[in-house]
Parts: C-alpha cells; structure tokens; sequence
C-alpha cells in the first residue's frame, strides 16, 4: 500500500482528458486544407449541395427555413434565336395596341426587299353597299401587293353610284375617303394592267374581280379560299381569311375595321408558305387531266377504227 502522501498526491492529479476530432459544420469556418478536402470529395453542407430538406428536430417541429427572394425564384435562362413570342410577357417590351401594330411584325412583309412588283401579286378589295338598303357592293378601295408582302398598289376609289352604307365598322372606308377618291375607269386600267401576265391570289376573289369588271384566266388565279389543303383544315368548309391567317400565320387580321393592304398580305403570305407544294399539285393535276384527254382520244380513234 503507497504511503498517504503518494495517495494523496494521486487523488489530486487532474484526470486524463479525452479528446475528438470536431469537424467544422460551415464551409466558411473551415481552415483551408479543410474546404480543399471537401472540394476533394465532393461533401459539404446538404442543404446546400443535395438539396434535401432539413431533418427534423428532436421535438418534432419543423425548422423555420427562410423563403429565398423572389427574384431568385426565376430561373434566368436565355435561348438564342427564339421566337420572341414563345418567351415569357413579363421580359418582354410592352408591345404597341393592335391597331398600332404594322404588318411587318406580324411578318407578313419580308424585311430587305423590294416593293416592285413581281410576277405573282396578291389583291384585295373593300367594298361599299349601294342600291335598296344598299345590299349590292360596288368598289371602294383596291389593293395589290408583290410576293414579299410589299405594297405596290392602294387606291380609294369614286363611285359611279350613290353609296347607302359605307360598311366602315366592316370595310374601314369613309364619305372623306371616296370624296378624294380616283375615277374609277381609271383605276380599273391601272389594276388590268398590273394584273396582265401575272399569277393573281386572292381569297374569295372572284369577288374582287366582279366589283372591278375584269377577268383573269383561270390557270393563274390561286384562290387560298378554295385550295383544297386549306378547305381540309377546316373540315372541308370555306375558311374565312381571318380563321386561316390565324392558323397558317398564328396572325390575326380583320380585327374591328378591315385593311384591303393587310388582307391582301395575308392572303399572299398564305400561298407563299405552301407555294412549292401547291404549284406541284397544279402541274401533277395538269398532267393528269393531260393523260386522260389523251387516253380518251385513243379510246375514241378506236372505236371509230372498229365501226
């Protein structure tokens, strides 16, 4: 047994003190050697770098974790070469009224051209009601534009009778307009002219061509009301150019008081979207109408061989 002295000085002696390794539980109190092992091993602050919620505490209560700002909420994610129709309103300049809005942001004038006419023009008319309760129309504006929607002929025209209903909630034309108006002898010249040897589109536009009294052959004429394709996106129905323009184009025309300029550059741009497929349909058509005369004609040098 130790003497009392050496047990006495053992009891004093402070015990041994037990020692652990702390990790530090921020990233920005680490020393670094520390936040180079972390980047090492890909570890860090969970809530930061796998997103989990937190866990719970002991008592059962859900942490208060604070909401991040809103601004921050919203990714900010650019894409080169969208339309800009496709991106969010909110990022977007606040756009002009309709009425204000020209016919080259819709699209329907190809930017960098010329506005001389080419070899296929697009036409369209306003019209104003004449006669008993003015039921019948006669010509009141007449329009053409080329093949890149550039207008190239837009002109008011006099009329030869008494005009009983002007139309303008419809038609957009005013006693002002056909008081400065041109004769229309003279514009109907000018119209045949333009029109002589070229492909006219139109929708509807036997109408046009009535009110003006001029013809054009048949071969020449794309009407986007009666072309077939067209008619099957409706379920075999007349479309309305205001219903076609807002499927092909996703542009919506004749809004409150029709324009005879943008009609008639929709109407255009509707046929130079499917002019490839639609001139192919017209020659294969010609062809085959050509393979049946011919096979009629042999049939009929047959039978009058045999007889």
């Amino acid at each position: 047994r130790p003497p009392r002295r050496a047990r006495r000085a053992q009891d004093d002696a402070p015990a041994p003190i037990q020692t652990r390794t702390a990790f530090p539980r921020k990233l920005q109190f680490a020393s670094s050697n520390w936040k180079l092992l972390q980047e090492t091993l890909k570890i860090g602050d969970k809530a930061e770098h796998t997103g989990q919620p937190p866990h719970r505490q002991r008592n059962g209560r859900k942490p208060v974790v604070p909401s991040p700002p809103e601004q921050t909420r919203k990714a900010e994610v650019w894409f080169d070469g969208v339309d800009p129709i496709l991106l969010d309103p909110e990022n977007q300049a606040p756009q002009p009224p309709p009425a204000a809005t020209t016919a080259a942001s819709h699209g329907l004038v190809k930017k960098g051209t010329y506005n001389k006419p080419t070899r296929v023009v697009a036409m369209d008319c306003e019209m104003v009601g004449v006669g008993p309760e003015g039921r019948d129309s006669v010509l009141a504006r007449v329009s053409l534009v080329n093949a890149m929607g550039h207008c190239i002929y837009d002109k008011f025209v006099k009329t030869l009778e008494e005009v009983v209903d002007y139309r303008t909630a419809v038609s957009g034309v005013r006693p002002s307009d056909l008081e400065k108006g041109e004769d229309f002898y003279k514009v109907q010249k000018e119209v045949s002219e333009i029109l002589n040897g070229r492909i006219l589109v139109g929708h509807a536009v036997h109408h046009d061509l009535k009110v003006l009294f001029l013809s054009h052959p048949k071969r020449r004429i794309r009407d986007t009301s009666a072309y077939r394709p067209f008619r099957n996106m409706f379920g075999g129905r007349t479309p309305s150019l205001k219903a076609l323009s807002e499927r092909i184009l996703g542009v919506k025309v004749q809004e409150g008081e029709h324009s005879s300029v943008q009609d008639a550059q929709a109407t255009m741009r509707c046929y130079t979207m499917y002019r490839k497929r639609w001139e192919e349909d017209i020659r294969t058509g010609r062809q085959r109408a050509a393979l049946l005369a011919q096979q009629a004609a042999q049939q009929q040098e047959s039978t009058a061989e045999a007889t």
